[in-house]
């Protein structure tokens, strides 16, 4: 799940006039499901050196095993006296194209990027239940009770 999906909602911390919330983003184990990462909450507050170095290791190394099972199974398919399969091929080198343009789009200029700035997200048109008021039943258990 990559926690920009997540929509969630925090409680005010007692005491405080804010309270800073943290959802951890995972990323898919296999480097053929989609991983559409990006760079966008984070870039404006981290050492953009840092950041990039291991942004593009991850992405090259997902691109990297996607080659080598690509060239194995062209090889055994050739091996095996089968027709080479130039759709198959182009399919794969197009989702290619597109994942690494994806990986440049999301490393921007180090003087495009201002410090300190997090964008305002946009959250989903869905209208999330707020929970009931404490002491306050909610409408499902009233009518169990």
């Amino acid at each position: 799940m990559q926690g920009r999906y997540i929509t969630h909602q925090a409680l005010r911390a007692l005491g405080a006039q804010e309270r800073i919330t943290m959802v951890t983003s995972f990323r898919p184990k296999s480097p053929f499901l989609a991983d559409d990462s990006v760079l966008t909450t984070v870039r404006g507050i981290s050492d953009l050196s840092e950041l990039y170095y291991e942004y593009s290791r991850y992405r090259l190394e997902m691109l990297e095993e996607r080659v080598r099972v690509q060239l194995k199974q062209i090889r055994e398919a050739h091996a095996a006296g089968k027709k080479t399969d130039t759709k198959r091929i182009k399919a794969f080198l197009e989702e290619q194209e597109r994942f690494v343009k994806c990986t440049n789009d999301e490393i921007v200029p180090e003087q495009s990027v201002v410090a300190g700035e997090q964008p305002e997200l946009g959250i989903p048109d869905e209208k999330i239940p707020s929970p009931p008021a404490i002491g306050q039943r909610s409408a499902k258990r009233a009518k169990l009770a």
